[in-house]
């Protein structure tokens, strides 16, 4: 029996009784129906289909219109990470153990395939298109589910799905994960407490946003918090986590429809955010123009704001903020980009992944403050890796402001004490 053909008939019979806001146990019965329809069809044709492949059609085909096809059976698994996929019959399955293993096919054409994605496509908050003219997808799923999509452009279509599972999630979770030490734990809670900006850094896959979710758990319930990314990967404002946000707007970038109008790019969202009374701002990633004015937004709008940005090593920071400014052509000289940097005195907090374990952990602090006798700001290394990569205290200088404002928020200093350590 040819399980697509079957998945695929049935979805088009059903494509106008299968509405967005339909029940689902309506859903379900509606397509039990139209299988057994389909099933009469194949026993007078002399083909006989068994039970459990009647049932397996039916989940098929729901999935396909409401979760994620052959692969939400995998999704639902708490080990899986990640999954690729290369054209309709390639599928590649990243479990948390960092173990890779080769997954189901999706579809039975690259064609089904594509015509799979641009339903998915359609899903997301704001409706993406994916076609010859747009090519590249990118759009945030139910249940912390990234997509990212590459068609048109490649011999094959290729999409990449990456599982959030950790969304409500605590410092002293990551602190029994071994993201963080029991030092660092109570550094980062204070410092959310004290309202410092903070800038978590890192390599893709890393754990950015997961400890950025964790440092927003921290942040006072009454609190009001803006969310602003390019596709919706943070989750504050989800209901389950109605106990930890009361106040949260969550802003998502537009693409340009077909006709080339109505893109709304984030480094629009920033200034424009702060008219909607924010107590706190957070970038979910700074990838192109919308650096500089968060750094604004941390200097003089929402103090205690954060946002991720992608760095190879800790000390590559400062030119990293100074290339995403040139590539957006803000008109900023360099020096100026390294003077609201400084000025913003954010923390920066440096990820690692061990690429044998699949460890996630923070492996460096830096404090930030405006330049001194160079170009660039100073630094203060406040954590800095341990024998097994994971930050430990540097024992090298804070300055007296930032400890002071740790200490008025319950960090014991002396967590932060070495022998030859010394405090400025």
């Amino acid at each position: 029996m040819d399980v697509w053909a079957a998945v695929r008939q049935i979805s088009i019979q059903l494509v106008d009784a299968l509405g967005d806001d339909l029940d689902h146990a309506q859903a379900r019965q509606l397509i039990s129906a139209q299988v057994q329809v389909w099933m009469h069809e194949q026993t007078a044709s002399g083909r006989v289909v068994p039970a459990a492949e009647q049932r397996r059609v039916a989940q098929l085909v729901f999935d396909r219109r409401f979760g994620l096809g052959a692969l939400q059976q995998l999704l639902d698994r708490s080990d899986v990470e990640n999954i690729v996929v290369n054209g309709c019959d390639q599928t590649w399955v990243t479990f948390t153990d960092g173990t890779k293993k080769a997954g189901p096919p999706t579809a039975a054409t690259d064609d089904d395939l594509v015509e799979w994605v641009q339903l998915l496509a359609r899903r997301g908050n704001t409706g993406r298109e994916f076609s010859h003219a747009s090519p590249l997808l990118d759009v945030a799923l139910a249940d912390g589910v990234r997509l990212a999509v590459v068609g048109w452009v490649s011999r094959r279509p290729h999409l990449a799905f990456r599982v959030h599972r950790l969304v409500d999630i605590s410092l002293r979770q990551l602190t029994g994960l071994g993201t963080l030490t029991e030092p660092l734990e109570g550094f980062l809670r204070a410092a959310i407490g004290a309202r410092r900006n903070i800038i978590v850094c890192g390599e893709v896959n890393t754990g950015k946003t997961t400890l950025v979710r964790a440092l927003a758990n921290e942040i006072p319930v009454e609190e009001r918090i803006i969310t602003l990314e390019s596709d919706f990967e943070l989750f504050l404002d989800d209901p389950r986590l109605a106990h930890r946000h009361q106040d949260v707007v969550a802003l998502e970038a537009r693409q340009a429809n077909s006709e080339g109008v109505g893109q709304v790019r984030l480094q629009d969202l920033v200034p424009a955010c702060l008219r909607l009374n924010p107590d706190r701002v957070i970038v979910g990633e700074a990838r192109h123009g919308e650096l500089a004015p968060m750094l604004e937004v941390m200097y003089s709008g929402a103090r205690g704001s954060m946002c991720t940005l992608h760095v190879h090593r800790p000390e590559h920071v400062f030119s990293r903020v100074v290339q995403l400014s040139r590539r957006a052509d803000l008109g900023l000289a360099a020096d100026d980009v390294r003077l609201m940097f400084g000025l913003a005195e954010p923390l920066i907090v440096y990820l690692r992944r061990d690429q044998t374990t699949n460890d996630r952990y923070v492996s460096q602090v830096m404090e930030i403050g405006p330049p001194a006798d160079a170009a660039e700001p100073t630094r203060n290394v406040i954590f800095t890796p341990g024998t097994d990569g994971r930050a430990v205290p540097a024992g090298g200088h804070i300055s007296t402001s930032l400890l002071d404002e740790l200490a008025a928020h319950d960090f014991d200093p002396a967590l932060l004490a070495s022998a030859s350590g010394s405090w400025s």
